[in-house]
Formats: structure tokens, sequence, C-alpha cells
């Protein structure tokens, strides 16, 4: 089980409790938290979310990512993280 802590994304500062097995969108999802996103394949770049701390796994994405910035369609913990929207 791992922790993703939710920094202001929509407005929500909350922690979540998760198995790590779905993507961290939909994780978000599932726990009513709304994130941008258009095409679930990691062509569009829409769900892009700053990490602040923790690793995450990223699935096959066309994007460019930062060391800092994830994925959310594609993206699934590898540890305990902390996330953002890009910017806050």
């Amino acid at each position: 089980m791992f922790i993703i802590d939710v920094e202001g994304i929509n407005g929500k500062t909350e922690t979540l409790y998760v198995e790590g097995e779905h993507s961290i969108l939909t994780e978000l999802e599932n726990h009513n938290i709304v994130v941008d996103y258009n095409c679930r394949q990691g062509h569009c770049g829409c769900c892009i979310l700053q990490l602040i701390s923790g690793e995450v796994y990223h699935k096959d994405n066309l994007i460019d990512l930062s060391n800092d910035e994830l994925l959310a369609c594609r993206a699934t913990p590898m540890s305990d993280i902390k996330i953002s929207e890009r910017g806050y």
C-alpha cells in the first residue's frame, strides 16, 4: 500500500491510501479528485502533474518530462508520493 499526498489539486489537499495497481489518474478519480486529461495514452500531456517527492513508474509515453513531473494517466506509485498541479 502506498500513500499519495495531494497538494492543492483542484483546491483539494488530502492523503490517499492506494494499492498502486492503477494509474495515478485512476486513483485520483476514484477519490473524486478531478484532473484534466484527454487521451489516457501518454500522448497529449494534459494530465502532467508535479512530483514533489517519491518515485513513480511510467508506462510508455511520448511526452518529455522533467524529473519533477509525471503523467498521471501513465504513472503508478513505486513509493509514497507527494503531488501537486504544476506551478502550485
